[in-house]
This record gives structure tokens, sequence and C-alpha cells, in this order.
């Protein structure tokens, strides 16, 4: 897919900020609160999942295919699927790291 020259760094370079600065802040509060260690890691998986949503997503947009070759659309749409499948995957370790923080909460509550 034809994008300007710089947009593919952008991209990486803000994706990659975003997910360090989560990253170590996961860390951080997991070593403050040893507690719930379970909810940090599922954040953490959350983390490389999603990473690996988003490299396959960036080899879809930017694979340099000549458009005239009979399997372009196949080998983009195979990223593109690849990409959803680590996306939906880490959305459900989200999900699971919620419910955990969340079961912790009502412990504390009773």
């Amino acid at each position: 897919m034809p994008l300007e020259q710089g947009v593919s760094n952008l991209l990486t370079l803000g994706f990659i900020f975003i997910v360090l600065v989560i990253g170590i802040s996961t860390i951080t509060l997991w070593v403050k609160n040893k507690r719930n260690s379970a909810a940090y890691l599922f954040i953490l998986v959350h983390l490389v999942l999603l990473s690996s949503a988003f490299i396959f997503f960036m080899n879809a947009i930017s694979l340099d295919l000549d458009y005239n070759h009979p399997m372009a659309s196949e080998e983009n749409s195979l990223q593109i699927g690849i990409a959803s499948i680590f996306w939906a995957l880490s959305m459900i370790s989200l999900m699971v790291s919620i419910f955990k923080f969340t079961n912790l909460s009502r412990e504390d509550k009773h």
C-alpha cells in the first residue's frame, strides 16, 4: 500500500514509545504490588501479542510487492489476517487481566 515516506517510521516509533511506557509502568506497578501477579502478567502478554499484531500489520501496509504480482492481494490478506488473530488474542488477554483485577477488588471489599 503506498504511503508517504515517513509514515511507517512515525507509526513504528510512536507504537514502540507507547508500548515501552505502558510496559515499564506495568512492571513498576507489579513490583510495588505483588499481590495480583497474574493480572500484571496478562497485561504484559497483551503488550507482546499487540506488538506481534502491529508487526504483521506494518508488513501488510509497507510490503513492497509488485502490484502486477499474481498473489499480491493474497499475501497482504494473509498478513492482515495474522495481525487480526494476534490482535484478538491480545484483547482476550487484556480482558482476562481486567477480570483478575476486578476479582481482587471484590476480595478486598469482603
